[in-house]
């Protein structure tokens, strides 16, 4: 668990980095803990306010990375996109956080657990993102989830662990009483696929969601209006579908408790997940299938360029908060 620990640690440290980079207009709060190890260590989940405290309440964008422990390379796209907008001596400095017309929030290490074991679930053997107790139509055999045993991957668990909790919290906290709004929430994984997909609900399901339409204009401008077209776009349940996905139950909730009982309700939780496709360099780094976090990450000499190549995409994306809902509804 060493090695997992500096790590874990290397990336605590850029957080705070990430603090000072932000000054007044930064702030660090914790949603929870991890589940224990066997060691009996809990590792507190934190998440990061950026921007002032009414652009969080009135304009917010939210970033996840980290919700599986061996893919890494999300948190580290996160982290340098944090740092990329804060610096005032970077090209991609974001004014609009601290002229207080955008808000970020970001929980870069769901399952700090998972990170310190190099292990794809957490601490108690669970898969997060088959952990939130939505059971799929047609789920893929054993890969989409199952109830047979923690030693083993995709493992559902039998109720919502602590870090699925802890997300449940921060989405509740910011997004959910946010009116007359966009809500873009984008949360990075890795390690499926040559290629790069921007996924949005549902994995349980081939069945379109409620924001199907949105969803496909905002794929359009982000493809097509500002040139993000190396992503392949769509629900996920078009690539293969699953049980247990934390967005589909956040997602589905949104609709029922917020959408459905609230008239002239103008504002949209809009949950993506960007999938990092990190098996394009298999062929040169045939030996990845042999290393525990091998197709997760990029190799060695992709690794800075994959890190630094989603910077622009992130910012186009957090942008979107800016705009209202009768831009994509008309």
């Amino acid at each position: 668990m060493l090695r997992g620990l500096r790590r874990l640690n290397r990336y605590e440290r850029r957080i705070l980095n990430i603090l000072k980079l932000g000054g007044k207009y930064t702030r660090i709060n914790q949603f929870g803990f991890s589940r224990k190890t066997s060691d009996g260590f809990r590792f507190p989940i934190h998440s990061l306010e950026i921007g002032t405290e009414k652009a969080i309440k009135s304009n917010p964008v939210g970033f996840v990375a980290g919700v599986h422990g061996l893919e890494t390379v999300g948190i580290r796209i996160l982290l340098d996109f944090l740092e990329y907008i804060l610096d005032k001596n970077s090209e991609g400095f974001l004014p609009e956080i601290k002229k207080g017309k955008l808000g970020i929030v970001a929980l870069p290490i769901l399952n700090p657990g998972g990170v310190a074991l190099k292990s794809r679930s957490n601490p108690a053997g669970v898969d997060l993102m088959r952990n939130s107790g939505v059971d799929a139509e047609d789920p893929l055999p054993f890969f989409g989830g199952h109830r047979i045993s923690p030693k083993l991957p995709y493992y559902r668990g039998n109720g919502m662990e602590p870090e699925s909790r802890a997300l449940y919290r921060f989405v509740h906290k910011y997004f959910y009483d946010v009116n007359h709004s966009i809500i873009p929430v984008i949360d990075l994984h890795s390690g499926f696929g040559t290629i790069d997909h921007v996924w949005w609900p549902f994995a349980k399901s081939k069945n379109p969601c409620f924001d199907t339409p949105i969803y496909e204009k905002m794929a359009y401008y982000l493809r097509t209006v500002k040139g993000h077209d190396r992503f392949k776009y769509g629900a996920q349940s078009e690539t293969y579908t699953t049980h247990g996905d934390l967005w589909d139950r956040f997602y589905d909730h949104y609709v029922d408790q917020i959408i459905n009982t609230t008239k002239n309700w103008t504002a949209r939780f809009l949950p993506i997940t960007l999938e990092v496709g990190t098996w394009s360099d298999l062929k040169q780094n045939p030996e990845k299938l042999f290393r525990k976090r091998g197709i997760f990450n990029p190799g060695k000499e992709n690794k800075i360029e994959t890190i630094t190549g989603y910077r622009e995409f992130l910012r186009d994306f957090a942008l979107l908060s800016l705009t209202k809902l009768n831009q994509w509804t008309q």
